[in-house]
This record gives C-alpha cells, sequence and structure tokens, in this order.
C-alpha cells in the first residue's frame, strides 16, 4: 500500500545570513498544517442591532505562528546567543533574541519545505492534481496584504 505519512526525514540548510550557521528542518504534519493555519488569523464579528452595523475586527498571530513554526520543524541547529548558548526555540525569549535576517530566511526555508506544488513528499513525482499550495505560508502573505476596510 502506499505510504502516507510525513516523511521523518530532515533537510540541512547553510544559512547566508549567519555565516558557519544552519538548521535542520523537517515537515509538518498535516494536524501540525491545521493548527497552524488555525493559528493564522483571528477573527472577531460585532453587530450592532440598533445603529443596524456590523465590525469585524481580524488579527494576525504571526508571532505566534512563527514560533510555533520554529518549534515544530526545527530538528537541530547551532544557532547561539552572545554568550554562547545555543538557542532554545522552545522558549519565546530566545525566539525574541534571534536576527531578524536570520528568523526570515528560516521562515523561508521553512515555507519552502512545505511548498508541494514543486514536488510530493512521499511520491517519486508529482501527480497531476497535486495541491497549489502558495509559494509563501498564509502568516508571511497576510503582512504583505492591505488591511480590511
Amino acid at each position: 500500500m502506499p505510504r502516507a505519512t510525513v516523511s521523518t526525514e530532515t533537510e540541512r540548510h547553510e544559512l547566508q545570513s549567519c555565516p558557519g550557521g544552519f538548521v535542520e528542518l523537517r515537515r509538518m504534519t498535516h494536524d501540525q498544517r491545521l493548527h497552524r493555519q488555525d493559528m493564522a488569523m483571528s477573527m472577531s464579528m460585532q453587530t450592532d442591532q440598533r445603529s443596524k452595523t456590523a465590525e469585524m475586527n481580524v488579527t494576525p498571530t504571526q508571532t505566534k505562528v512563527s514560533q510555533f513554526e520554529f518549534r515544530t520543524c526545527i530538528v537541530d541547529h547551532n544557532l547561539e546567543d552572545e554568550g554562547g548558548r545555543k538557542l532554545n526555540f522552545t522558549n519565546p525569549r530566545d525566539f525574541d533574541l534571534l536576527d531578524g535576517r536570520v528568523g526570515e530566511e528560516i521562515g523561508n526555508l521553512i515555507d519552502e519545505l512545505h511548498n508541494w506544488g514543486d514536488e510530493l513528499p512521499n511520491s517519486e513525482k508529482p501527480s497531476a492534481s497535486a495541491s497549489s499550495a502558495p509559494a509563501t505560508s498564509p502568516v508571511r502573505a497576510a503582512s504583505q496584504a492591505t488591511s480590511l476596510p
């Protein structure tokens, strides 16, 4: 029977933004990807029956989603703080210390790892009905989109 579980193989990436630095990444499971999408946008709507108006608030949660991606996808790395201590991406304080260029590069690598339009992870060749997942994550796309009126 065909294998339908997430690949346990990891991919090692040398970081251009941090010479000598590397990250080893793994793919998210389907459940983890759904959880990530659920976290990506928080929406609420309020209506006022007297004035017959409605207000919708959309709150991007980019930081929480990125922290989840780093916690979930980074299997190993050699990135350290000023004191030579290895960063722990399960700790939000260490996530906050990360240089923006390095964080952006790692985020892009995670996005590329999950872009299944290029290659399906458990098959020898992409199928004709391959997902047309966006090249960038919904979180990064939301940060580039204009806000709702």
